[in-house]
């Protein structure tokens, strides 16, 4: 089994990003954040569209400090390459693991090179998913969240949120079990609940 950690990758560049003024290749994950944590076996989605007038060559994807896997069809293309024919898309499946230990969390950037030119996706890869989260006596779900977020626990009480800087973003009294938070208006990112008992979760917002 593939032992990855937990990674949170977003789309930084990528779209619009042209050969000539009427020619563009397309880099998108399926969904905003590529999270994976634990011993999961599975990878996330990127697809590349080739929106130009002739083949387009990935020559590699490779990541600083990272060992990066794009897996089409099971087969690493992340140093063989692979082509994109005019007008097709083609979905991987990524991995990517630091090449060296790290107690903090590590930012980093994916890099796919392509004959039309290198596009890029940021990536956040979380070394702190622990003991501690898994302790919490509540559940947080869906996640990724996109337009609401529901905190599942015994007497929640007063409930707080707050964004990946620390500053608090919002403050609810549940008086109960439950609490269903809309967050489309939330910017997308990491945020973190905390309960009147000060058990503290993380969870991810993806429109």
């Amino acid at each position: 089994m593939k032992k990855v950690f937990t990674l949170i990758a977003a789309l930084v560049l990528g779209f619009n990003l042209t050969a000539q003024t009427y020619e563009q290749v397309i880099v998108t994950p399926d969904s905003l954040h590529l999270y994976f944590h634990g011993c999961s076996p599975h990878g996330e989605r990127v697809s590349v569209t080739n929106h130009t007038s002739e083949d387009l060559v990935i020559n590699r994807c490779y990541a600083e400090n990272f060992i990066v896997e794009f897996l089409y069809e099971g087969e690493n293309i992340a140093e063989t390459g692979f082509v994109v024919p005019i007008g097709e898309s083609a979905g991987f499946e990524v991995y990517a693991t630091p090449t060296l230990k790290q107690e903090n969390d590590i930012y980093g950037t994916i890099f796919i090179d392509t004959d039309f030119g290198v596009y890029t996706i940021a990536l956040y890869y979380e070394t702190t998913y622990g003991i501690e989260e898994h302790a919490a006596g509540f559940y947080i779900a869906p996640v990724p969240a996109n337009d609401f977020v529901n905190i599942t626990g015994e007497n929640l009480g007063k409930v707080s949120i707050y964004n990946a800087i620390g500053q608090r973003v919002e403050e609810f009294d549940t008086g109960g079990d439950n609490l269903r938070i809309p967050t489309s208006d939330y910017p997308n990112g990491i945020y973190f609940v905390r309960t009147a008992q000060g058990e503290t979760r993380r969870f991810i917002i993806a429109h």
